[in-house]
């Protein structure tokens, strides 16, 4: 496995969202009917067999009534972009690998509008006919994931439509920015279930950043130099947060690899999210499809009284990483930095089910 850890002493980063931001979020869940928090899971077989304090899992398997975390980011940005329009808004266009697309078509559906979803090549069939059960308009183009959001830019450019995209690009970011801050509503609902004592351990997915960055933002918010570590997990052969953090600065990787792990297969992080990430992130991992499917077998099945999660390869990583961390003799190093001691309380999101 692939790994980076921060050197030297941790910094005190410039705040990324400010206190109205996230003050915004928090009024409009609390004023959402349907807004119900999903679960924070404690898996405390896991952890006794991991040899560490506590494991908490945010189970985003049933966000909304949809499989994936998407739809709470995706719902605050489209609400605030219907607010702060003085003309009628129809269209709505995004890339995606088929979450991010769906949340996007559903929250489209719900006020009336259209939604035009582009697909990367290699999409499955059952991800497809999701993004078309809620109405979409869905685009399979003959190329990855980067290439696919360029195309949907130059297509939502050519017809008007808005992009309602988490990934952010040169004059593109208030959109983004929104979504962002509409995942630390996640956050928010597991601190109000942890208890007095924050976990140590921060572990979040990371495909072009935007969830990670949303995370860094609301860590260094809400605790400042004595945040919880947090922890980055990408796919071996896709990690280019981790290649980021590496070089100290944005890099684009040549190509990705396959994986299982397709809602992180990217090639770029998105320029906003790098700014929330550079300073406040700890460590960053990749790992391999045999480190998710272990992770999917544990959740599915999980030792005596935890209780059992359906998560996709996606989904998964948070808690793969977490089993490698703890498991493998040859990231000793990496859990040192990581403070990692029998006393460690880790919380994992789920971020999408099977």
């Amino acid at each position: 496995m692939e790994w980076w850890s921060r050197p030297g002493t941790r910094q005190t980063p410039a705040p990324f969202f400010t206190d109205g931001e996230l003050d915004d979020v928090r009024r409009f869940y609390s004023d959402a009917h349907d807004a119900w928090p999903t679960p924070l899971r404690h898996l405390p077989a896991l952890a006794a067999s991991l040899g560490i304090d506590d494991v908490l899992v945010k189970d985003e398997t049933a966000r909304f009534g949809l499989p994936a975390f998407k739809i709470v980011g995706a719902k605050y940005a489209i609400a605030r972009l219907v607010d702060g329009r003085r003309t009628p808004l129809r269209h709505l266009a995004c890339a995606t690998a088929g979450n991010h697309g769906r949340a996007v078509a559903r929250a489209a559906a719900d006020l009336g509008l259209e939604s035009h979803i582009y697909v990367p090549v290699g999409t499955t069939r059952p991800r497809v006919d999701a993004l078309r059960s809620e109405g979409a308009h869905v685009v399979v183009t003959s190329v990855g994931y980067d290439e696919t959001v360029r195309l949907m830019a130059e297509d939502a450019d050519e017809f008007g439509w808005t992009i309602v995209s988490d990934t952010a690009w040169t004059g593109y970011e208030t959109i983004p920015r929104w979504i962002m801050a509409g995942y630390t509503r996640i956050l928010e609902e597991a601190a109000a279930d942890w208890g007095p004592r924050p976990p140590d351990v921060v572990i979040v997915q990371a495909g072009v950043g935007s969830l990670a960055g949303a995370a860094a933002g609301w860590l260094a918010a809400r605790f400042g130099d004595d945040r919880p570590r947090l922890l980055t997990v990408e796919p071996s052969g896709a990690a280019c947060v981790l290649a980021s953090l590496r070089a100290g600065q944005p890099t684009v990787l040549e190509s990705c690899g396959p994986t299982e792990m397709v809602g992180l297969r990217c090639a770029e992080v998105s320029p906003l999210a790098w700014r929330a990430l550079d300073n406040v992130v700890d460590a960053a991992i990749a790992i391999a499809d045999t480190h998710a499917d272990d992770a999917i077998t544990q959740l599915r099945h999980p030792a005596a009284g935890d209780p059992a999660i359906h998560a996709g390869a996606s989904g998964a990583a948070g808690v793969a990483a977490l089993l490698a961390l703890t498991r493998d003799p040859a990231l000793g190093k990496l859990r040192r930095a990581l403070g990692i001691t029998s006393a460690t309380r880790a919380l994992a999101i789920v971020t999408e089910g099977a």
